[in-house]
């Protein structure tokens, strides 16, 4: 795999992710509507940083609802674009991708996760790879992926690893259990069987506190890591249905593969 291609495969598996998470959005609106606990009313309150006031009024425009439509469209048909390449100049379809994102971000600091900020960190920084254009930019960028797929995985395993109740093996029942996340005919199941439960947390701990061996550079590690966390993923995506955890994940593999073993 060359350079080249690990960046096309990058951001166009990322894309992916940014479409499904885009077009959630415009199929329910409603989640971004004033009444939501992700519309502009209750991002406006929470927000931390202030601006001149004709310059709040044009934020005001932009982010209240159903405007705020308009920057999901955009994010969507840029995404699209980076998926199928070659329709637009790349910094284009980048910068609109991270520009809405950071845009979406900044509307409200609710309903995002670890999916939406692994795939801006990655659309940021292709962005600014591209700006650049040269080699080293294309080559930091393939590296700065890999070290933030490494630094996710194993900050969520340390995270897990300390948690006394991923440690008793409780938690994956209870997640199970919810509402947002939970699976009404898995969730009892994996709670009636404890000890299940139990080497199925474990499971997730040693994967994601193991994924930095991928440096190492061994390929049967490196695939063999990849595919567990693969494999994770899958199973997160059925179970849970968290749609874009996948993609924003898998997204970072053919950079890891082609830094590790190139």
């Amino acid at each position: 795999m060359n350079a080249d291609l690990a960046v096309r495969l990058t951001l166009s598996i990322g894309g992916v992710g940014v479409v499904i998470s885009s077009w959630e959005y415009l199929t329910r609106p409603a989640l971004l509507a004033d009444h939501a606990i992700a519309g502009w009313p209750v991002g406006r309150s929470c927000r931390t940083w202030r601006l001149a006031r004709r310059t709040d009024r044009a934020v005001d425009l932009v982010f209240q609802y159903p405007n705020v439509l308009v920057l999901v469209v955009l994010r969507l048909a840029a995404a699209l674009a980076t998926v199928i390449g070659d329709l637009v100049p790349a910094f284009l379809s980048l910068g609109v991708v991270a520009v809405t994102s950071v845009l979406l971000g900044m509307r409200s600091p609710y309903g995002s996760d670890g999916a939406d900020q692994l795939s801006l960190i990655i659309f940021v920084a292709a962005f600014c790879a591209t700006v650049i254009g040269t080699d080293g930019s294309q080559h930091s960028f393939l590296w700065f992926v890999t070290g933030q797929a490494c630094c996710a995985y194993f900050v969520a395993g340390v995270a897990k690893l300390i948690s006394p109740v991923w440690r008793s093996g409780r938690a994956l029942g209870g997640i199970l259990g919810t509402r947002t996340y939970g699976n009404r005919r898995l969730g009892p199941v994996v709670a009636s069987h404890p000890r299940a439960a139990w080497l199925a947390g474990w499971w997730v701990i040693a994967l994601e506190c193991t994924f930095p061996l991928v440096l190492l550079g061994e390929p049967r590690v490196t695939y063999a890591v990849l595919a567990a966390a693969l494999a994770m993923h899958l199973g997160i995506l059925v179970t849970m249905r968290l749609n874009t955890f996948l993609w924003a994940f898998a997204a970072t593999y053919p950079s890891v593969v082609y830094c590790t073993l190139h």
